[in-house]
């Protein structure tokens, strides 16, 4: 210890806290062994890092991993993401320092997916306003022949579903859809969609103005943050409801929250937030038309162990000198 701080002397850093298997986290400790640093932000695991040459590799859920953390990991070889978002990852500047950055795609899609469809069949049904109304005892003080209006909800079937971002959760969210005989709209101008024929490859704009639920499913990047803004809200039907389990950031908070109060459109499901966690007395909790979760998409136990086992993968190859199976960045190992 030094100065009431932590040296790690293992070559396996969790910069935050998320779930492992204790087969994974037994494979990662073969190879050297692991800390948890529980870090309460990117300063707090810098700090930490600080006067270690240990540590070759960092593994982050939402920690950043930036130029501040890299200035204070020396030996380090590899971050990996924990999931398929790396947008927290300064990548270009691992780049540049020859570190390999490499995610877990895939893994956590079939939660994600499914999430999805929870959080629009929440909506559509009005379970959430529904669950409160009993809850509250308000059903037993109404004539069961007298129910209020509201609890009146819509079909998926034959709606029209307009799906941004086709990769491994779009698709699979596409493939749900199917089975709801919905009529599906897509749009990613960088999937690979051959097996997914019966879906309409649509111009964003037209999927904007068509679609009775539009859902989200891209990555955060400069071309995609506030994606869904004035513009793009005033081009939806007013009906229309807008579900994201990607990232936060991919929405214009304000606007959207300004279009749920005036009835721009019909409402909106939300599992991700431009900061998080929310409160609850944020503006969003005040409203019957929104459906809220707290950032528990990939959050399946069997999500869990297929993450934990991609990132033992990672893990090993970066150690052993490897190209890791999910590498983002450019940088090659020699």
């Amino acid at each position: 210890m030094m100065a009431g701080r932590e040296i790690f002397s293992v070559p396996v850093v969790f910069a935050d806290r998320f779930f492992m298997s204790e087969k994974s986290l037994a494979e990662i400790s073969a190879l050297g062994g692991y800390a948890w640093a529980d870090a309460k932000d990117h300063l707090d695991l810098a700090n930490r890092l600080s006067g270690s040459t240990s540590v070759r590799v960092l593994v982050s859920e939402y920690v950043p991993i930036n130029a501040v953390v890299l200035e204070r990991a020396a030996g380090l070889r590899g971050v990996v993401a924990y999931g398929a978002g790396y947008d927290h990852i300064d990548v270009n500047l691992a780049d540049r320092r020859g570190i390999l950055v490499c995610n877990c795609r895939g893994e956590n899609a079939q939660a994600v997916a499914e999430m999805t469809f929870g959080l629009l069949l929440c909506l559509m049904r009005k379970i959430h306003l529904s669950d409160r109304y009993v809850r509250e005892d308000g059903w037993k003080r109404t004539d069961s022949a007298a129910l209020p209006e509201w609890v009146m909800g819509g079909e998926l079937r034959g709606k029209t579903l307009g799906i941004i971002g086709l990769g491994q959760i779009g698709s699979r969210v596409a493939r749900i859809a199917r089975g709801f005989d919905m009529k599906i709209l897509g749009y990613d101008p960088f999937a690979q969609t051959e097996d997914l024929a019966w879906v309409e490859n649509t111009p964003l704009e037209k999927i904007l103005s068509q679609a009775d639920i539009i859902t989200l499913h891209v990555p955060l990047t400069s071309s995609t943050e506030k994606m869904i803004n004035a513009r793009t809200l005033a081009t939806m039907k007013p009906e229309a409801l807008l579900i994201n389990t990607s990232r936060g950031r991919v929405i214009d908070e304000p606007i959207l929250l300004e279009a749920l109060k005036e009835k721009w459109i019909g409402g909106a499901a939300l599992d991700v937030f431009a900061k998080e966690p929310i409160s609850g007395d944020h503006p969003f909790t005040k409203l019957g038309n929104v459906v809220l979760s707290p950032h528990i998409g990939a959050m399946t136990q069997e999500a869990g162990e297929r993450l934990s086992d991609a990132v033992a993968r990672q893990v090993r190859d970066i150690l052993q000198g490897r190209k890791p199976e999910c590498l983002i960045n450019t940088y090659q190992i020699k």
